[in-house]
């Protein structure tokens, strides 16, 4: 084991060498490219995810858990949006199991985008994930396509301040995915002190379409405009997690430190459309985009009631860039609060779970229902998408089936 852990240090530390020499930082697409991949759904509380994506010392509690199928949907600026008769319409139809319409779709992906504003935002989300952990070893494929607005490119190949309606923004569709390995393992194990460490390995790529615009984004959706000629970019890393996690007081609370993202250098080339970048077929002019690493910390207290068990968690995630981005800013010490994920979460009878959250600056609240591995979950919070705090607060409803088995 210790011979294995030295060996993806090393070829860790190598890849981190050769992808460094030519690393930039995708130009104008930088705000929104160049970010380390993690599925929607990566919470504490997600499992699988949880333990491949954020802290793979989790892994080391020996179990069995299937996710066979999960999806999840992501919607930005719902609340406004559905004010729109035509996507409050849309969205009863949902309600009513009518997926099939492609005009529910269209009415309510344009309700979205008409309130995403100025600037940087996202619209709409759709991640699916699926993959096992068997004892302490795990796997899992995990899909999110997004799409993504931003300020608009102008003829000259910049940014374009002076166009803050909805009407002057670009638009990128986003696809990430990883195949993803990962193993814990236990070093230390008393009864009121263990100590977990684990360690994950992604096979991740991204594909993104050139920045469209609104009038093409439509023609898209009305299929007056095909996928073919749109260009788009797409590349491959190959990115590691680290984690170690004390238990204490008989496993009731747990002290985690990770360390995310090692060596998130994407080898990217420009395609003629997005098939092609997604098979990795006819790429010319070759770059290399890096997604920074990251050091996060968290505090969980849980007191393993049979019927009716609350957990407490304080998260503070992405330490390192907080020192490197944010000291700058007018207020840096109001800034921290984005870094932040305090959270509480009733467990009944193990088929009902209640959540709510001061996540990241914002209010957060969910529910799910489910049992042994299989839920139906509803979450409605906010984000912040504006570039310091409380500029631009962004809600979001998610929406996620998961079939599969826990033990």
């Amino acid at each position: 084991m210790k011979k294995s852990i030295a060996l993806i240090l090393v070829v860790s530390f190598a890849l981190v060498m050769v992808f460094a020499q030519g690393a930039t930082d995708d130009g104008v697409y930088a705000g929104v490219s160049n970010k380390a991949y993690r599925p929607l759904n990566s919470s504490y509380y997600d499992g699988l995810n949880y333990s491949l994506f954020r802290n793979p010392s989790d892994l080391a509690t020996t179990r069995l858990r299937i996710e066979g199928v999960s999806v999840n949907v992501a919607s930005y600026n719902f609340a406004q949006a559905v004010q729109n008769r035509s996507v409050a319409e849309a969205v009863a139809n949902f309600t009513k199991f009518k997926f099939g319409d492609k005009k529910n779709w269209i009415n309510y992906i344009l309700g979205l985008t008409l309130e995403a504003g100025s600037g940087y935002n996202d619209i709409i989300g759709v991640s699916y994930n699926g993959g096992a952990q068997i004892n302490n070893f795990a796997f899992a494929l995990n899909v999110d396509a997004t799409v993504k607005s931003m300020p608009l490119i102008d003829s000259d190949g910049k940014i374009d301040p002076s166009k803050r309606s909805i009407l002057g923004n670009g638009y990128l569709p986003l696809v990430d995915y990883a195949i993803s390995f990962g193993y814990g393992r236990r070093i230390i194990d008393y009864k009121d002190l263990t100590l977990d460490i684990g360690a994950s390995i992604h096979f991740a790529g991204k594909v993104y379409m050139k920045q469209i615009n609104y009038d093409t984004l439509k023609g898209v959706l009305n299929n007056s405009i095909g996928f073919e000629d749109l260009p788009a970019r797409g590349g491959f890393a190959v990115p590691l997690d680290f984690g170690a996690t004390f238990g204490l007081f008989d496993q009731k609370m747990k002290v985690s430190v990770s360390v995310n993202n090692i060596n998130g250098y994407y080898y990217m080339k420009n395609y003629r459309n997005l098939d092609s970048a997604a098979l990795f077929r006819n790429g010319t002019d070759s770059y290399v985009v890096y997604t920074p690493w990251s050091v996060s910390s968290s505090v969980l207290y849980s007191p393993n009631f049979r019927n009716f068990n609350p957990t407490v968690y304080f998260e503070v995630v992405d330490m390192n860039i907080y020192f490197m981005d944010e000291l700058e800013k007018s207020s840096p010490f109001k800034e921290m609060v984005k870094y932040m994920n305090l959270g509480v979460k009733f467990d009944i009878y193990k088929i009902v779970s209640l959540r709510a959250a001061y996540k990241y600056g914002y209010p957060e609240l969910g529910v799910s229902v489910g049992y042994k591995g299989n839920s139906f979950e509803l979450v409605y919070g906010f984000q912040e998408r504006g570039e310091e705090y409380g500029f631009k607060p962004v809600d979001c409803l998610s929406v996620r089936f998961k079939l599969g088995f826990d033990k």
